[in-house]
């Protein structure tokens, strides 16, 4: 519902990100931001494996910030959720709404029983009596599966969005100068690669790739033969804790390779889209998620891409007080941040789904 300030919840496959925010005179004010993490094999390919587990760490994070606020927006990505630029004829929001089960059926490969479906239009006079219009659809047992563990925790949600859209949210709280550019929002999860083309304020582009961060636990733990808890240390352990050079050295050739890949995954996309738009010179990647500064990431991107590469700061336009976050912390969180500011911004902008 417009105007009322929603929690930001980002349940993610290793940890659950949570923020809220509040519209005031001087700006948007944070008035709380945490992560926790999950165990190992909580979440696994999109789906709830241990959903006990995983409502009580809901829990968990809201008292240790002692949020009381009830009414949350959530989000999907991954296989579950399919996103389309589609061109209609002009119609109006209520004729759209009323026809999209029938014009959604054409473009989507799943039953029509079996998914959630939303749209909005992005160009209400594309020309030649077409409009441009997004299509959303999420698989239905997916999405109620995660709505049920957040509601096994107290906590209504009351918006389910879509990754790369609250990825742009946040951009666009944080980046406004850059609006009018055709930019690339890449968001590196643990599981999942979001990549979100904006050109001038209009989504053109969007896709999720089933990849991430924990490919590189996978490998250490692989190759070390090591637990998954000692693998993920081993990849964020410095020169100064990795005593031994030869661990060291091999550490760093998994992160470069594995690196390697997700660029050219990054690429892959990035190349398609050049290849079937008009917009298709991007100014500048932001990258966000808890991969997406992983060493040799920005200068691979920008090595293979020739773009400008940047870390989006989804607390740069926020009002933090001091007195209430330690704010090197906070800076050192901020790459995890940016969906849960996006979604928390769901209370202001209105509700899309």
């Amino acid at each position: 519902m417009a105007g009322q300030n929603l929690i930001g919840l980002d349940i993610g496959t290793s940890s659950i990100k949570v923020c809220q925010l509040k519209d005031t005179k001087k700006g948007v004010q944070l008035l709380a931001f945490d992560s926790i993490m999950l165990p190992p094999d909580t979440i696994r390919d999109g789906q709830v494996m241990h959903a006990p587990l995983l409502s009580q760490r809901i829990q968990e994070v809201l008292s240790l910030n002692k949020i009381r606020h009830r009414r949350a927006a959530i989000s999907m990505a991954g296989h579950a959720v399919i996103i389309k630029k589609i061109s209609l004829p002009e119609m109006t929001e209520e004729e759209l709404e009323d026809s999209i089960q029938w014009e959604a059926e054409q473009y989507i490969p799943f039953d029509i029983k079996d998914v959630h479906v939303d749209a909005q239009i992005i160009n209400a006079r594309a020309g030649q009596g077409q409009m441009d219009v997004l299509l959303v659809a999420a698989k239905r047992a997916v999405v109620d599966e995660f709505v049920e563990v957040v509601r096994d925790a107290r906590i209504d949600p009351a918006v389910v969005d879509v990754d790369a859209f609250a990825l742009y949210n946040c951009f666009e709280l944080n980046h406004q100068a850059a609006r009018e550019d055709t930019v690339a929002l890449v968001n590196i999860g643990a599981s999942t690669i979001n990549i979100h083309i904006v050109a001038d304020g209009i989504p053109t582009f969007t896709r999720d790739i089933t990849i991430g961060g924990n490919l590189l636990t996978e490998e250490i733990s692989k190759q070390f033969a090591v637990p998954w808890e000692e693998a993920e240390h081993m990849k964020t352990s410095s020169e100064t804790t990795l005593s031994m050079s030869g661990v060291l050295r091999e550490v760093q050739r998994i992160r470069e390779r594995i690196s390697e890949q997700m660029v050219s995954e990054v690429q892959r996309s990035l190349d398609f889209f050049a290849a079937t738009s008009m917009n298709a010179e991007i100014s500048t990647i932001y990258l966000s998620g808890g991969a997406a500064l992983q060493t040799g990431l920005i200068e691979g991107l920008e090595r293979r891409l020739g773009a400008e590469v940047r870390a989006i700061n989804p607390f740069q336009n926020v009002i933090v007080d001091p007195k209430r976050f330690d704010i090197a912390s906070l800076q050192r969180m901020a790459p995890i941040a940016a969906v849960a500011v996006g979604l928390a911004r769901r209370g202001s902008k209105g509700d899309r789904v």
